[in-house]
């Protein structure tokens, strides 16, 4: 019998610390059997609009809308052309819905979707809303931001370094909506591993919170707790925008089939790999060097015995010998020589997995790649925002929960002592304290 796939999830989205309204939009579509998650497969979308509070709305609403079920009515065999045509949908929706009423005229949205399915995980994406993927303590940012700096970066126009203090972050290059025709990402097929986790979030969570500080949370806490969590810290940070998160964890698949990305990468290596190319110096160099010292050994003997007169016969044999060994070493050193040279200790690079600023021109997913572990300096600031919050509300003269704050300090104090970490307990006491801040200071609708 094949194996099931199960995949388990969870989601939030909030309105933030600064918007009267969210006009994030969200939807998971599960197949409810096997043959439709072969054919299709699960479907994750988050998409974040933008053009006044109800248009903004209005647009990411049509998109949830309209994707899953184009997703689900397709008949396109492939994978990859059912995801297009899915968000071209989308698109056309909102472009049509804007032609009817010119209020609607400058609405958009981005879209990033999931789709889990018999062949890979396949990404469509359009905007700065971002799908990731969390693996063995690493997390991978599997889609291309469609904002001014990275464009600007992609053309060479600055470094990764430098782009955000020439370019503003909220410039966005490509969405759903204002044309009927939009320029679709789909990216794949990505490889599934029982363990694996994929988030999506829209760029109100990643402008708060890092791609590190994401991996960890992910990797560290159950999905309703992390995204519950990542939601928090946005919002504790500031919280200026909305926040989507979406966390799908995969707890079993079948093995996936074909080609993929990774195995795409692998077999780029492969030709260095096989061709065994290598300085000159190694192996090689060593030959030659025991090669030449015969030759010099030889013609030393040779010329000895030449000039003593009854021995010029075995000293010329020797001459000769070492001759043709010195042009058969020449001729064996030049059919060596590589056509082009790689430092013995140096590794070649895997495409995609280096930071944005290095890559090579038409490189694909993934983008960027980050550790995932959980560090000392996040849990630094975490205790810090904790104790900052606390005091905060004091000073306030809200009531508080000052028993299990303390617990919770004591206990998360005592997990890192122990190198257990203590996110779990910064987690449940920022929950605590958030929730009395959204209470009291989020604008009202």
């Amino acid at each position: 019998m094949s194996v099931q796939p199960v995949v388990r999830y969870a989601s939030r989205t909030d309105v933030g610390m600064r918007r009267s309204a969210n006009q994030d939009s969200l939807i998971v579509r599960l197949c409810s059997t096997y043959q439709e998650w072969a054919t299709a497969g699960h479907l994750f979308v988050v998409a974040d609009g933008m053009g006044g509070h109800s248009v903004g709305d209005l647009a990411s609403r049509i998109t949830i809308e309209t994707l899953p079920l184009a997703f689900a009515k397709s008949n396109a065999e492939r994978s990859a052309d059912r995801l297009a045509g899915a968000i071209d949908a989308a698109n056309r929706a909102i472009s049509d819905k804007a032609r009817e009423n010119p209020e609607f005229a400058d609405m958009g949205t981005t879209c990033s979707t999931l789709a889990l399915s018999a062949s890979g995980a396949w990404i469509g994406h359009v905007g700065d809303s971002r799908v990731y993927r969390i693996r063995d303590d690493v997390i991978e940012q599997l889609t291309f931001d469609h904002s001014l700096q990275w464009e600007m970066v992609r053309q060479g126009r600055t470094s990764a370094e430098n782009s955000e203090l020439l370019h503003p972050k909220n410039v966005i290059t490509r969405c759903l909506g204002p044309d009927s025709n939009v320029e679709i990402d789909v990216e794949g097929p990505f490889d599934i591993r029982p363990g694996d986790q994929f988030l999506l979030c829209s760029d109100g969570l990643t402008g708060h919170v890092t791609d590190q500080e994401i991996g960890a949370v992910a990797a560290g806490l159950k999905p309703a707790e992390a995204c519950r969590f990542l939601v928090d810290l946005a919002n504790c940070r500031g919280g200026t925008d909305n926040s989507t998160v979406v966390i799908a964890v995969v707890d079993e698949y079948p093995p996936v089939e074909g080609a993929t990305v990774e195995s795409r990468l692998q077999a780029r290596q492969q030709p260095t790999r096989q061709l065994g190319i290598r300085s000159p110096g190694a192996t090689g160099s060593m030959r030659s060097r025991i090669t030449m010292g015969l030759f010099g050994v030889l013609a030393f003997a040779g010329l000895l015995l030449m000039m003593i007169r009854q021995s010029q016969f075995a000293g010329l044999v020797l001459v000769c010998a070492a001759v043709l060994l010195g042009l058969t070493q020449l001729m064996v050193s030049s059919r060596r020589q590589p056509r082009f040279e790689v430092e013995e200790d140096s590794e070649p690079v895997r495409d995609g997995l280096v930071p944005l600023g290095q890559r090579e021109p038409g490189t694909t997913s993934p983008y960027r790649r980050e550790s995932a572990e959980l560090q000392a300096e996040f849990l630094d600031q975490l205790a810090q925002a904790q104790s900052e919050l606390t005091a905060a509300a004091q000073d306030n003269g809200w009531e508080l929960d000052t028993g299990e704050l303390t617990r919770l300090a004591k206990a998360a104090a005592a997990a890192r002592q122990q190198a257990a970490g203590g996110l779990t307990e910064y987690a449940q006491a920022i929950r605590l304290l958030m929730a009395e801040f959204v209470a009291r200071l989020r604008p009202r609708t």
